[in-house]
């Protein structure tokens, strides 16, 4: 079947996030992610600023490991995420290590446990590409703040995380130039993908993936 013609829903994304909880929790905390770990956590924490006192939503927070930085930042903090057994892992690190974090499996485009304008802050690290449904995501995100607050996001940039992104070799077999193409194709995709620093052998990760295509008005 050709994947650009699949349509996947959130159970989709829930099952694909279930049957690689463990490992994606695994090779996380253990540093893996080192684009993570030295690029977009330094930068989109430096971004956000201080977080003491705040409440915080954590939308698509996974195994929780960007949700107890949050915690150590000084926020109350709560983990929502499509996937029960990541919001088993995360609870069980939370036993481990209690930082007054409360999980809940869910959407984040339906958030309906949550009352109007009941949180300072909506946080969602690379989460967002995950979803089928950016607008009713974007909706409940706004529904929750309170007045005043912030919603702080970080994607994949549009412009090059595309289906036509990739390498040509050169003559010598290593990459020599990065083609960026099909920017405008929003069909979603399963993409098979691993951290760059996994040991060899590890299984990859199938994610679906969500293009859309940005502007910025003026």
């Amino acid at each position: 079947m050709n994947e650009n013609l699949l349509e996947f829903s959130e159970e989709h994304v829930a099952h694909h996030s279930d049957e690689s909880a463990k490992s994606w929790t695994e090779q996380v905390r253990k540093g893996l992610d080192v684009y993570r770990e030295y690029f977009n956590n330094p930068a989109f924490f430096e971004f956000v600023g201080s977080l003491k006192g705040k409440k915080v939503l954590d939308a698509g927070c996974g195994e929780g490991y960007n949700t107890k930085i949050m915690a150590t930042m000084g926020a109350k903090v709560i983990g929502v995420d499509i996937s029960p057994r990541l919001i088993e892992m995360a609870r069980g690190e939370e036993r481990r290590e209690p930082l007054g974090i409360d999980y809940y499996v869910g959407s984040f485009t339906d958030l309906s446990t949550f009352e109007d304008a009941s949180f300072d802050m909506v946080i969602s690290t690379m989460a967002l590409t995950a979803s089928p449904n950016f607008e009713e995501a974007i909706s409940e995100f706004f529904r929750v703040l309170g007045w005043g607050g912030e919603l702080i996001i970080s994607v994949e940039h549009p412009c090059f995380i595309t289906k036509g992104l990739g390498w040509i070799m050169g003559e010598t077999g290593e990459d020599s130039k990065l083609t960026v193409s099909h920017y405008f194709d929003e069909s979603p995709q399963l993409q098979e993908w691993k951290f760059s620093y996994a040991p060899p052998g590890t299984k990859p990760f199938i994610t679906p993936a969500f293009y859309w295509t940005l502007s910025l008005g003026c």
